[in-house]
């Protein structure tokens, strides 16, 4: 493990806080359900374990524990014990863990490949025989020279499947494996005792194939694993492991670890270099490229004071930043953090398949045990063919696979368009909603606002009382303030600034004191009350010194420029959109107006927005809620499904189920698109598996299917949901 990086990313291990370790890793050797369940039943058996999550197609263990009671080593070795490796999700170490399974996993399917191949040669030869009549000697040479072929396949290319088994013997579990391994021993050993014998049939033919097709169907599936993880590993490999800390005079520069740099900082951020931290521009303008953070696809200059996000790139000349958060706090860690939560997690689809599959391992056993006893008083003969051709078809490979590898491509088509799923459930939540409720401000429109208008008072000019304004709003990082940036005059300052939460600011200019907020806050200003009486008009804000109300702004939230085609296209998929905002009623009713939406209202508060939202529910519609604000919070954990934006608040960033990165709005009806497709091919795929299941059961069971078919049969199916799976990506060139 890189222990330069393992503090500051999680996928490289884990990490800890406030008494609360948090670890995300690959766990080498998960083949199926069963295999998760034994890793849950071990670990819940730990003191301190708070939190367990496992995906079976990632292979991926999410743990959350309190580091008081436990030490992450322990939950390690305690999966290790289990006979699964953890590996770190980045990093030089999960490259080259990932490099060699590909490279094992190969000379598997290749060898399978070949051996099958030659060994069907032989056996046209004997099964020619069986016909025609054949020479003993040739007979006895051509099952000894099958024996010598399909015994490397077997202990080598199909080594991960008895090793599956007898780790789930190991465990008291009955796994997929389980069924196949003794379908492949049964069928070697009684065509080693034929061979021997040289008398009687002989399956080395049925036993490569079988572990030919099952090999390169796990390896599709691998294959889609690793490269459903990229979206993940982009992130968590941006950060740098050294970066060039300088100097108060910014003129020498340290090489320093990453994770010793502090909010404070100074940095110098090369030509090509990534921007480790969030932070903002402190010399030099700078010309960034954002498209791994927020999916921007433009380079945005950002000039002196303007904030930096950690994971852009520095595509311009060199600048100096300051650093405003540690690594550990910044953008990008929050979302890898977020997205690796997510991979962890088992989709509701999901579950079902994974309980159907676990009960039908011990059914299949039972139905094959009872096949060859049939058989065995009908035509002895024919018990054993019979038995193992129930065996090897029905093996609930498909089954298991059939929703999570769908889920996985639906995921990584969506990072591919600047969508991360935060939870599992998105996906299918998505895919199911028919009401989308919008906030306003940040989300339908950009959340910059501008000054509309300015009334002032007779002794007061416009452009006076705007320098006013923007010197009190200098120091706020309210929104608002944004909209009086643009008026400041160098030589109108103030030096006293106060802000006062939800109310507005006051402080003194010129030796006058002002203040700028809503209209009571303002009128609060000495003898302002008094004259308040002549002040008829209104506004958003009001600035008043201690004569009167100086002025009143009218501001304005313009609209985004793709609002209008998004609800456009959200409306053709039958989606009716909503707006609840706590902006004012006439600016709601307004952006209501622009954008034709017929269900909308303002001034809400956060228990009215969540109100509406479960009187909405309660009518009988799944609604999906798109919001950026903190106010925003209790509404998105309520929706059926949720959507934060990128540029929104961390609290409405960790209640939502799915984040868009990209500052448009453009993605979202091709995401939804995307989720009703995934659903499609998730009840395609356990149709097929069930189907496939089902009926190769009666087939096998007359003995019409022989052992080498159902081989075949049982991989083609597995293959199929995985390539089935791949279709939901391969539209936008994402495999």
């Amino acid at each position: 493990m890189n222990t330069v990086h393992a503090p500051l990313t999680v996928g490289h291990f884990s990490t800890e806080a406030d008494g609360e370790g948090y670890a995300v890793f690959d766990a080498e050797g998960i083949h199926c359900t069963n295999c998760a369940r034994s890793i849950r039943r071990a670990l819940e058996a730990l003191p301190g374990l708070r939190r367990i999550d496992i995906n079976v197609v990632d292979r991926r263990v999410s743990v959350v524990w309190d580091t008081h009671r436990i030490a992450l080593a322990k939950i390690l070795a305690t999966i290790a014990d289990l006979g699964f490796n953890p590996v770190p999700l980045v990093g030089e170490r999960a490259v080259v863990a990932q490099r060699d399974e590909r490279r094992r996993a190969l000379k598997r399917v290749g060898l399978a490949g070949l051996g099958s191949m030659q060994l069907m040669m032989y056996a046209v030869g004997l099964y020619a025989g069986a016909f025609s009549g054949i020479d003993p000697s040739i007979a006895e040479f051509l099952r000894w020279t099958c024996l010598v072929i399909a015994t490397p396949v077997m202990f080598y290319s199909g080594m991960p499947i008895l090793r599956g088994a007898l780790d789930d013997f190991r465990r008291r579990v009955l796994g997929m494996d389980v069924t196949v391994a003794l379908a492949l021993l049964l069928a070697y050993a009684a065509s080693v005792v034929n061979t021997l014998r040289g008398t009687g049939d002989i399956y080395f033919d049925s036993v490569a194939m079988f572990i030919f097709f099952l090999s390169l169907g796990r390896y599709v599936e691998m294959r889609s694993r690793h490269q459903s993880a990229n979206a993940t590993e982009a992130l968590a490999r941006a950060l740098p492991a050294t970066v060039q800390r300088l100097d108060a005079s910014l003129q020498s520069a340290t090489k320093v670890p990453l994770e010793s740099v502090v909010a404070g900082d100074r940095l110098r951020i090369g030509s090509g270099q990534i921007v480790p931290v969030d932070g903002r521009v402190l010399e030099n303008d700078a010309l960034i490229d954002e498209a791994l953070v927020t999916g921007e696809s433009i380079p945005i200059t950002r000039a002196v004071g303007a904030p930096l996000l950690g994971g852009s790139v520095n595509i311009g000349e060199a600048f100096a930043m300051e650093v405003t958060r540690a690594a550990r706090d910044s953008t990008l860690h929050s979302l890898v953090r977020l997205l690796e939560r997510t991979q962890s997690e088992r989709p509701r689809l999901g579950i079902a398949a994974e309980r159907m599959a676990s009960w039908f391992v011990l059914r299949v056993l039972l139905l094959t045990t009872a096949v060859g006893f049939l058989w065995y008083f009908i035509e002895p003969a024919r018990a054993f063919p019979a038995a193992l051709a129930v065996l090897v078809a029905t093996c609930p490979c498909a089954l298991s696979l059939a929703t999570p590898v769908a889920i996985a491509a639906a995921t990584s088509r969506l990072a591919a368009r600047g969508i991360l799923v935060l939870r599992a459930d998105a996906v299918e939540g998505l895919a199911t909603v028919d009401r989308v409720m919008f906030d306003k401000t940040g989300t339908l429109t950009v959340g910059t606002p501008s000054i509309l208008s300015c009334e002032t008072r007779a002794d007061f000019d416009r452009t006076r009382a705007l320098a006013v304004a923007a010197a009190l709003e200098a120091s706020s990082s309210h929104p608002l303030a944004t909209a009086f940036r643009a008026h400041g005059q160098p030589d109108v300052r103030c030096a006293d600034a106060r802000e006062h939460p939800g109310l507005g600011i006051e402080g003194t200019v010129d030796r006058n004191r002002y203040r700028i907020g809503q209209r009571t806050f303002a009128l609060q200003n000495s003898m302002a009350a008094s004259n308040s009486t002549s002040d008829t008009t209104g506004g958003d804000l009001v600035l008043s010194d201690e004569r009167g109300i100086v002025a009143n702004f009218r501001l304005t939230d313009d609209l985004r420029n793709d609002a209008r085609e998004t609800l456009e296209a959200l409306r053709a998929l039958a989606l009716t959109p909503m707006l609840a905002s706590g902006d004012r009623h006439d600016a709601v009713a307004h952006v209501a107006r622009e954008l034709h939406i017929d269900a909308a209202a303002g001034r809400l508060s956060p228990v009215e927005k969540l109100a509406w939202l479960k009187e909405t529910q309660a009518a009988g519609h799944r609604v999906l809620m798109i919001g950026d604000g903190i106010n925003d919070g209790p509404v998105l954990a309520a929706a059926d499904v949720s959507m934060a934006m990128g540029r929104g608040s961390p609290i409405a960033q960790a209640a939502g189920d799915l984040l868009l990165l990209r500052d448009s709005l453009a993605a979202l009806p091709e995401a939804v698109q995307i989720a009703r497709h995934a659903l499609v091919v998730v009840r395609q795929n356990l149709r097929w598996a069930a189907a496939y299941n089902f009926a190769a059961i009666p087939l096998a069971a007359l003995g019409l299917m022989p052992p080498w078919i159902a081989a075949i049969g049982m991989s083609l199916s597995s293959s199929f949901v995985v390539l089935n799976a791949r279709r939901i990506a391969s539209r936008t060139g994402v495999v």
